[in-house]
């Protein structure tokens, strides 16, 4: 792993060009110029925490520190792009410390922003000679999709602040899509790209683990209580939820299960012994914090990942001895005698007498004729708290769509459902393709492992809205594109291209 890192930290454009006049002026002068500034901005934080300003101490360090991240995007992608992941995971972290709201998410998005155009300019051509990422049924229709998003700009039913408001972010995903399809083009970067993620999601699950088993920090504590209603949320069964240092309860636990699905399946596939165990501990780690962080919903997600990884490799003997400890995992979790809170609240998943469950599905049904005359909904940011803060009068504002799917009929209109629904197919369908016509043995293990984790996050989505936040958007769409780059390593090492007869453009 730290030769991994080296790698990555001293990747330079090999273009072969002799450097332009400018690159030689910042080379001879930008050591002395850097030293500068940093001495000037010492002297200037020294006078401040000298005279009880430390507050604006760190608000330079924090200057200094973005213009060299944002210097990185742009005249170093490959390094920058990982640098724009490590924000995103600690994006909320910072304001818990200070307890002061700070727009991090917001400069992540700006970051990309940067990233894209540093990707661009320091990128000529694509090294891997099959690269068409057009060819590819899940780019086409997050194209379909991305314009669909376009023409609700145009609906009657909603005033367009909403639409600008969610219009930012997403455009971000769109654009982090095609990078990773960029800066990801060989097998040994993708490798790093999935050892980086597993790490950092590792992280995050073993803090979550710190707060379950040790405690929360003070700091921690204050933030919550800030908010009597967030942290009434967070508290039940007599314990609090568990976010590591992600923005929340949901995006800590959807982190979590993906991860484990992926790392279990990796692991039920790793042929090294030492890997193997390494693997899998790292998503028992995970799925404890899967499990901490109260969210009801990821109870589903390890089941339904195995599940497809069962049907998609049902000859195999690994994959019943799967079969078996999967069933056995959900029957001890339902019904052992056990009286524990984090078991309590799975179990609540499989409880059709739950209130909260019977609530939420009265509130679909209630809502079901709105959806049915509004092929196009009520709006982007229509519903829920988004509705109330950008449009308060309008018939959805304030209305809570528990479900990632309800929200995107209530927003998009059954067409936009439809819409995203196909492309969730097309990520199976493709996934499962690309693991039967892959020859590379390493690269069916990636396909089949990342198919899976995606399939337990749309799982989700019928319960919450799951696929959105940062930085397990970043990842998901990552992983769309980059499911097609493993189809183009292994096609690239074969020694003859594909039949007529073959799937080609998929």
């Amino acid at each position: 792993m730290i030769k991994d890192l080296e790698d990555i930290s001293t990747y330079r454009h090999s273009s072969g060009k002799p450097k332009n006049l400018f690159g030689t002026i910042v080379n001879k002068l930008g050591q002395p110029l850097l030293f500068g500034i940093l001495l000037l901005l010492t002297g200037v934080a020294g006078f401040f925490a000298a005279n009880g300003a430390a507050f604006v101490t760190f608000g330079i360090a924090g200057a200094l520190l973005c213009a060299l991240i944002v210097y990185t995007c742009i005249f170093n992608p490959l390094s920058g792009y990982y640098l724009v992941v490590i924000v995103a995971f600690f994006s909320s972290f910072p304001q818990r410390i200070i307890n002061r709201d700070l727009p991090i998410s917001t400069f992540v998005e700006v970051l990309i922003l940067f990233l894209f155009l540093g990707t661009f300019w320091k990128k000529k051509g694509d090294e891997n000679s099959k690269g068409n990422l057009l060819k590819s049924g899940i780019t086409i229709l997050v194209i379909i999709n991305a314009l669909y998003f376009i023409i609700e700009f145009f609906n009657p039913n909603n005033s367009p602040a909403g639409w600008i408001f969610s219009s930012k972010r997403y455009a971000v995903y769109i654009l982090f899509f095609v990078i990773s399809y960029k800066l990801i083009n060989t097998a040994e970067r993708f490798r790093y790209f999935m050892k980086f993620w597993l790490v950092m999601s590792f992280i995050a699950a073993a803090y979550g683990c710190w707060q379950q088993w040790v405690g929360f920090f003070p700091f921690e504590l204050n933030y919550l209580k800030n908010d009597p209603h967030e942290y009434a949320l967070l508290f039940q069964g007599g314990v609090i939820r568990k976010f590591s240092f992600l923005d929340g309860v949901v995006t800590f636990g959807n982190l979590a299960g993906s991860m484990a699905v992926i790392t279990t399946i990796l692991a039920l596939t790793e042929k090294d012994k030492k890997r193997r165990r390494k693997l899998a501990f790292v998503a028992w780690i995970l799925f404890l914090g899967m499990s901490y962080s109260g969210t009801r919903t990821t109870t589903i997600m390890m089941p339904a990942g195995i599940a497809l990884y069962v049907l998609t490799t049902l000859k195999n003997k690994a994959t019943l001895m799967t079969l078996f400890i999967t069933i056995m995992a959900v029957l001890f979790v339902i019904f052992a005698p056990i009286d524990n809170p984090t078991l309590n609240r799975m179990r609540s998943t499989f409880d059709s007498k739950d209130e909260s469950l019977n609530v939420r599905t009265m509130n679909r049904k209630s809502i079901q004729p709105y959806i049915y005359s509004h092929p196009m909904g009520g709006g982007i940011g229509a519903s829920g708290v988004e509705g109330m803060r950008f449009n308060p009068s309008h018939p959805l504002a304030g209305f809570p769509p528990d479900s990632g799917l309800l929200k995107l009929a209530l927003d998009m209109g059954w067409i936009g459902l439809a819409l995203n629904i196909l492309l969730y197919l097309m990520i199976l369908y493709q996934g499962i393709y690309y693991y039967f016509q892959i020859r590379n043995e390493e690269y069916k293990r990636y396909v089949i492992a990342i198919t899976c984790g995606m399939f337990s996050v749309m799982i989700t989505m019928f319960a919450q809205v799951s696929i959105g936040q940062i930085p397990n958007a970043l990842f998901f769409y990552a992983v769309l594109a980059l499911v097609k780059r493993l189809m183009e390593f292994d096609e690239k090492q074969r020694p003859f291209l594909p039949h007529k007869g073959e799937l080609v453009y998929i």
